[in-house]
């Protein structure tokens, strides 16, 4: 964006989706006041030409007490600033905005300690219950492809990657920043099937994004916003490839996959029901493709990258990221 001034900037092109962040604070006092007022106003022009201005007013309420502050605090929201703030830090060329993340995710969680749960046993990691997965999902940002300085994403990628991350709507950072994990196949009693509302199907259920969960002779689905991932394990029977793909040879899924819908075996549509479930949650955001990602491809290479809970490109799993953290929280009380 154009930035005019500290409350006026200018963009080529907004859509109904995109978010903007702002870090907002307050020169004058505000103690006895009960709400205070936030204005916005876009100037845009439509499609047809006319110039128009949307004004959104919003009213916050006053609290003195750090305890509201965390406990009505919105995970995604702080996620979704965190990441943009690693963006802007990443295209200006400033190899520190890692470090900065941390430290941003150790400021919060001492200022909790120290004014919320100061009685507490110092040797113990106090989370509020509004941020518990902030440290899982600032190490998660950490392993982003687009934040990688190795050579397995080309560097047009990384940029068209933070680019687009800049208008990220809120909806779409939790899946971006922890995809979601489903198992796939053993399909669950009602995965696939009709909900008996609208076109919903039920979904199968999710796993932690984490290696260690992942059996070798299954089928997952993965979910990043971007994009849908199935990852057929090396294991897998050929009966069950014969009866979910209309194929029982491993390299041959792919192929069989782009088969017309009334060729498709009962379980295939459930598959696929699952598939467009997901699509229809988002369907003002751009389109999903759908990647078979096969054993020993270098889409499983990629698709392995995205499991954030592991070791990934040398940045630590999430067990030792949790305890480097809480370390670094320690420290800042001694």
């Amino acid at each position: 964006p154009e930035v005019i001034d500290q409350s006026t900037f200018h963009v080529s092109r907004l859509s109904a989706d995109a978010t903007a962040d702002f870090v907002i604070s307050h020169s004058e006092r505000i103690e006895g006041q009960k709400n205070v007022y936030i204005q916005v106003a876009c100037l845009h022009t439509d499609r047809r030409g006319r110039r128009l201005i949307r004004i959104s007013t919003l009213q916050l309420p006053v609290t003195s007490s750090l305890s509201n502050v965390f406990r009505y605090t919105e995970i995604d929201s702080v996620t979704n600033l965190l990441l943009k703030q690693a963006v802007s830090s990443a295209l200006s060329g400033n190899g520190s905005f890692k470090d900065k993340l941390v430290k941003s995710c150790v400021d919060m969680l001492h200022a909790y300690r120290v004014n919320c749960a100061s009685m507490t046993s110092a040797g113990q990691l106090i989370l509020p219950e509004s941020l518990k997965l902030l440290p899982l999902f600032v190490g998660s940002i950490r392993k982003m492809a687009a934040f990688r300085s190795g050579s397995d994403i080309r560097v047009d990628e990384r940029v068209s990657s933070l680019i687009r991350m800049l208008g990220l709507p809120i909806a779409q950072t939790a899946p971006l920043v922890y995809p979601r994990t489903f198992t796939l196949w053993p399909l669950s009693e009602r995965a696939g099937l009709p909900t008996g509302v609208g076109e919903n199907v039920h979904m199968p259920p999710t796993i932690a994004c984490s290696s260690d969960k992942f059996a070798s002779d299954r089928i997952y689905l993965m979910d990043n916003g971007m994009g849908l991932w199935i990852y057929v394990r090396e294991e897998v029977p050929p009966n069950v490839l014969l009866n979910v793909f209309g194929t029982d040879m491993l390299a041959e899924v792919p192929a069989a996959m782009a088969r017309p819908a009334e060729d498709l075996s009962l379980d295939a549509r459930r598959v696929f029901a699952i598939v467009q479930q997901i699509r229809r949650e988002r369907i003002r955001l751009p389109w999903q493709p759908l990647i078979i990602v096969l054993p020993g491809t270098p889409d499983e290479a990629r698709f392995l990258s995205m499991i954030c809970e592991d070791r990934v490109a040398g940045e630590q799993n999430y067990v030792d990221f949790l305890c480097h953290v809480h370390r670094m929280v320690q420290n800042k009380q001694d």
